[in-house]
């Protein structure tokens, strides 16, 4: 069990302290009742020493305690003021026999009443969310009121007394008009904060207006001419200056923040007004001193002013609730504003009616705000929202939620018309935008649900179409509907960016390279980096299933540094080994926005000691499309330190020849969905052949992917293609596979003799057509066709191996079980009919994608 430690020898001084000043208040109030021998006159010194008491308490709290230090400062000196007050009135008027003539006491007496109003005034403003400055306002008015009222009533009475001066009488009528305008602050107080104020309050509070009340009993009784008795007035007097001084020392407990608002805001100047418009229309009947007159005149002016003023704080309150719902940026309602209108659109929507939400996400513009900065992407952002608003019908919400998301109401919608809105924000956002001279392409992804199909509350609904826009995203669809149990995925997806994320620098991440060979020396050039994650749970992930993850996340750039600096490491490695080969690294779009991008890849070759040439980025034709201006620039100073420039996936993407002139490319790349139909489709080998003069006219290497087969070498090499990539020259590996295939290469020369291999490789599958032809023809029972058929295919397994090694090259057989011993999850390279094997090459894509369909910014395929 622990124990607090002791207060400081201070505070038990104080508590002290406030325990004799109770133990005084109550023998004085005792004393005021019961008639004691001897002490009448003691008892009426002691209770002037109770006022300065009180006062010297609260001073000790202000210079001891941090925090409000001023008003209880002001209390306790209005406090030790009016007690000194009263000892002068006792010692050096008391006796002259006229009480009621102003004199220093009523001086003393009087600096207590602002004193008090300040520091309730101080210490109101720290509870409050804003002390507004109409409560200045209202304070001239109460001033002018009070002094309207003082004037008028001093005068009049000055009049039914002709003995004293109306100097005298205006004194005396301060007194109450001071304690009336003391309670109303006071009730004001109490009324903003309601019935819950905190213990200080209500000592205070108390206090004050007890104060009020004894010291107004007081003056009816001195002004009917009768003694004041010492017992009820003298007990209600001194507890009410017992209360700060308990009040000042309470730790005040947290109580949540009030606003300006209610009738006590109002109370004390409409109350001031009231009379003070009182007193002009009693001028009107009666003869009024002419600065009463102008007192209450200005006192009703200044009430008029506080309207005026009221009225302009309502007009910017009513403006701030419509800012509050509205996105500063955009004009647009934000989140607030539209789930409001959500909310209320749910709560009207009965019967068979529906209405549908639209919940849109930008592609890649967090990529255009990092590298052009907030400003494009803000000027951007406003342009979209004013597309969107022009593809909506009369009458439908559109928001802005935050980012890049935006949302639509459709009020009265179903799931068709909800798809038709959507298509038509699609349409208007293919064109280009214009941003300040830089041409910018950006999709969007969305996502549709329709209440209460897809949920029955409005937040479901926003959650659920919230899933939608991402299935949308992840599938590169455009526009999906909810559906249900799409959420498991939404949360598998979650799941997995954070892995990826974490995974990040961990060396989770693995890079295996393909091989790139020349096919008029047969010799291999250079490798492409192609990323892997080695999941802890999932095992080796392609890049298909986690590099849309990192786009959409907006981490592509981390995931490219480490990519090239794994790549550049291996490369020097190799270099050391001596395999002179070069290696391609994927550029992704926010690596062609990013100015120091050149810079950062300079410094990682140095770092390693290696020259330019090395290296080589490819980069797609639709990430091009992105920020041309910006991108060129980039790869212009790319190209200008001597790093090599491929265009990849040539052919799919926005195939422009004006492209091929703008861009410091050196090396193109034609897509693997070419050559692969070659064999079935003359247009596309006319494609691979025109392909190819193009690229030698524009002085320009060419490398064709997907080469499966040894007629695609054959043909390739007829047509002078420079460059050769697929599962027929090697399949993709870790380093130690890749670098065990460069060695055997090197030891044979260095070259792999491809006439031979394609040669022997036709000379293989005529045989095995001519075989397969008798053994067809041939009437044997189904056990010996079975037979055949099992020879024939190990004859061919054996020579197709003892071709491969021939030429350096690992066999399908090995080079398969040392990739299955590394990745599980891998598909095991079963080749389809026709001789033909299922590409993997590249594997980042979600699906093969179409010409012309190609999704921009998916580095490593």
């Amino acid at each position: 069990m622990t124990t607090s430690p002791p207060p400081p020898r201070r505070f038990r001084l104080i508590r002290f302290a406030q325990l004799l000043l109770i133990l005084a208040t109550l023998a004085l109030s005792v004393a005021s009742f019961v008639d004691m021998p001897r002490f009448g006159h003691e008892a009426r010194s002691l209770s002037y020493g109770v006022a300065i008491g009180s006062g010297l308490i609260c001073v000790s709290r202000a210079v001891l305690v941090r925090g409000e230090r001023t008003p209880w400062a002001l209390l306790g000196a209005g406090l030790i003021s009016y007690g000194c007050g009263t000892i002068y009135h006792n010692v050096a008027v008391d006796g002259r026999g006229d009480d009621i003539q102003p004199s220093l006491a009523d001086l003393a007496w009087l600096l207590f009443y602002p004193a008090c109003y300040v520091a309730v005034i101080l210490l109101l403003r720290r509870r409050l969310v804003r002390l507004h400055r109409s409560v200045w306002l209202d304070a001239f008015v109460g001033l002018l009121g009070v002094a309207a009222l003082t004037s008028g009533i001093g005068v009049a009475m000055a009049r039914a007394n002709p003995e004293h001066s109306a100097w005298t009488m205006t004194v005396n009528v301060i007194y109450p008009l001071a304690d009336l305008l003391l309670i109303l602050l006071v009730v004001t107080v109490f009324g903003l904060l309601g019935w819950r104020p905190g213990r200080v309050w209500w000592l205070l509070g108390a206090g004050l207006v007890s104060f009020a009340l004894a010291d107004s009993l007081l003056l009816v009784i001195v002004t009917a001419g009768h003694t004041p008795s010492n017992g009820v007035l003298s007990s209600l007097w001194l507890l009410s200056v017992l209360m700060p001084a308990l009040a000042s020392w309470l730790r005040p407990r947290w109580q949540p923040p009030a606003k300006m608002s209610g009738w006590g805001v109002i109370a004390v100047p409409l109350v001031l007004a009231t009379v003070a418009l009182g007193l002009l229309v009693l001028g009107a009947a009666i003869d009024l001193p002419a600065v009463t007159v102008a007192l209450a005149a200005a006192t009703v002016l200044s009430a008029l002013a506080r309207a005026a003023f009221t009225f302009i704080e309502v007009q910017q309150l009513a403006e701030s609730r419509v800012l509050a719902r509205t996105d500063d940026l955009t004009g647009l309602a934000n989140r607030r504003g539209f789930i409001e209108r959500l909310t209320r659109a749910e709560q009207r929507t009965t019967g068979p009616d529906t209405f549908a939400l639209l919940l849109l996400d930008l592609d890649r513009f967090k990529e255009i705000n990092d590298s052009l900065g907030h400003q494009v992407g803000d000027a951007l952002l406003t342009q979209v929202g004013t597309r969107i608003s022009d593809a909506l019908r009369p009458g439908d919400l559109h928001a802005r939620l935050g980012g890049d998301e935006f949302a639509v109401l459709l009020e009265h919608a179903d799931a068709d018309a909800a798809r038709r809105v959507a298509d038509r924000v699609l349409t208007v956002l293919a064109d280009p935008f214009d941003v300040g001279g830089v041409t910018l392409h950006v999709g969007a992804s969305i996502g549709a649900a329709v209440y209460p199909d897809h949920a029955q509350d409005a937040h479901t609904l926003l959650q659920r179409a919230d899933v939608a826009m991402y299935a949308a995203k992840s599938g590169r669809t455009g526009v999906e509907s909810y559906r249900p149990g799409a959420d498991v995925n939404s949360l598998v997806r979650l799941d997995m960016i954070e892995s990826l994320r974490a995974a990040l620098g961990t060396g989770q991440l693995e890079v295996h390279y393909q091989v790139k060979v020349d096919l008029g020396s047969g010799r291999t050039e250079s490798v492409e980096a192609l990323v892997r994650w080695r999941h802890p749970t999932r095992g080796l992930l392609g890049p298909e299933e986690f590099v849309p993850l990192a786009e959409q996340a907006g981490f592509m750039r981390m995931l490219t540094i480490e990519v090239l600096h794994t790549a550049l490491d291996q490369c020097r490695r190799w270099h050391a080994a001596g395999l002179e080969v070069a290696v391609a690294v994927n550029l992704s779009a926010s690596d062609l926005l990013d100015r120091g991008f050149p810079a950062q890849v300079s410094g990682m070759l140095a770092g390693f000691g290696l020259s330019p040439a090395v290296l080589e980025l490819e980069i797609t034709e639709t990430t091009l499309m992105l920020d041309r201006v910006r991108s060129a620039t980039v790869l212009g100073e790319l190209r200008a330190l001597g790093i090599g420039i491929a265009v990849d996936d040539y052919g799919t993407g926005y195939s422009s020849l004006a492209r091929l002139l703008e861009l410091p490319v050196n090396v193109l790349k034609l897509d693997k969905s070419f050559i692969q139909r070659v064999a079935d489709d003359s247009r596309a080998e006319a494609i691979v052949r025109s392909t190819v003069g193009l690229a030698h006219a524009l002085d320009l290497r060419i490398v064709v992917e997907g080469v499966e087969t040894a007629a695609a070498v054959r043909m390739l090499r007829e047509v002078g293609c420079d460059l050769a990539q697929g599962y027929f020259l090697g399949e993709p590996g870790p380093s130690e596979l890749v670098t065990e295939q460069l060695r055997r290469q090197a030891a044979l020369a260095g070259t792999i003799d491809l006439e031979t291999a394609t040669r022997e490789m036709a000379t293989r599958e005529t045989t095995t057509q001519e075989t397969t032809t008798q053994e067809t023809t041939t009437q044997e029972t189904t056990t010996q066709e079975t037979t055949t058929q099992e020879t024939t295919t190990q004859e061919t397994t054996t020579q197709e191996t003892t071709t491969r090694e021939a030429v350096g090259l690992a066999t399908p057989r090995e080079a398969g079980a040392r990739e299955a011993a590394r990745d599980p999850v891998a598909d095991r390279g079963a080749r389809r009919t026709g001789g033909r094997a299922p590409t993997r090459e590249g594997g980042v894509r979600n699906t093969p994608v179409a010409p012309g369909s190609t999704p921009a910014g998916s580095p490593w395929r």
